[in-house]
């Protein structure tokens, strides 16, 4: 039962600190106009922001790419056919290009070449 009431009073410190976010306010003005204390709108919005900083770390970054291929440039790729050729390559990453396309599928073993350099086995 506590966590389900917790869980309300975090919905209504969201909305509280939205609201505060879009005034003009100062923290004691805003919170004497809410029925609320200083003390407690300040343990809210850390509670609140560390929550969300936290989700945010948990989410992977999928607009980061990985150091090894941020200074190389993309090759423009055109997709014909519906026969995919793979290639696998250290560190996870999969290339895939449409096996009739031989300008990808050239593209695509460059890239792979040249991700695997300086890399056992490859």
């Amino acid at each position: 039962m506590g966590s389900k009431r917790n869980g309300g009073a975090e919905a209504v410190w969201r909305q509280r600190l939205a609201r505060f976010n879009r005034s003009a306010s100062t923290v004691a003005d805003f919170c004497r106009q809410e029925g609320v204390s200083s003390p407690s709108f300040y343990q809210w919005r850390k509670r609140l922001q560390h929550r969300k900083s936290s989700a945010r770390k948990a989410e992977p970054d999928v607009h980061t790419m990985p150091e090894s291929c941020e200074a190389r440039p993309f090759m423009p790729v055109q997709v014909v056919g519906s026969t995919m050729a793979e290639i696998e390559v250290p560190g996870g990453m999969t290339i895939r290009v449409p096996a009739t396309n031989t300008e990808a599928l050239r593209t695509a073993i460059l890239t792979a070449g040249n991700a695997c350099r300086g890399v056992d086995g490859c």
